[in-house]
């Protein structure tokens, strides 16, 4: 037997890709960053993430292009709050020390990404019209940087077990698996 729900519910039966945390700087080189939990890959190396055209991200995204995608762990899910919590442009200093979120480098855009991301993505905006008009940002990925300890290089993709991403269910909480299974 099935429930219908309210219509307005429905995204929380069918969610996006994993929660991710999304990292840009402003034509002033201020860094922002935010959770966003509706993302899939698009094709080998383009992502699909679906952004309010409001936020200071979206902002950065149409002035610079350049973007950082973190996958965050599930023992991070108190920074995935904190970077959700406050909106960019109500910060007079830089959001990740006002929320005391803990930040490393990128390696080739030296942007900030959360530290100890189980994977992160350095990507370029690759149609402007779609985001504008939709807020669909079709990026296309110039990197991507995988912890060295969770990778297998036989299979590769993530060892049996590690892939600990999360995905959100509603407001602060989360559901995660870590467990590959297949039909062998």
């Amino acid at each position: 037997m099935y429930k219908n729900i309210e219509l307005n519910l429905a995204y929380r039966a069918f969610t996006g890709g994993p929660m991710i945390c999304i990292f840009t700087k402003s034509k002033d080189g201020v860094p922002n960053g935010m959770s966003a939990a509706w993302n899939c890959p698009f094709d080998t190396d383009e992502l699909i993430l679906v952004l309010d055209k409001g936020h200071t991200t979206a902002e950065n995204i149409r002035n610079g292009s350049k973007i950082v995608v973190a996958i965050p762990s599930s023992n991070q899910i108190p920074e995935i709050l904190k970077l959700g919590s406050v909106h960019g442009r109500d910060c007079s200093v830089n959001k990740f020390v006002k929320q005391q979120v803990e930040t490393e480098d990128s390696e080739l855009f030296k942007m900030p990404v959360i530290k100890g991301a189980l994977a992160y993505f350095e990507c370029e905006l690759n149609d402007k019209a779609l985001f504008e008009d939709k807020g669909i940002c079709l990026v296309k990925v110039k990197n991507c940087y995988v912890q060295e300890n969770m990778w297998d290089e036989a299979s590769n993709s993530f060892k049996k077990g590690c892939l600990n991403s999360l995905h959100h269910v509603s407001e602060a909480v989360f559901c995660t698996g870590g467990e590959l299974v297949s039909n062998d």
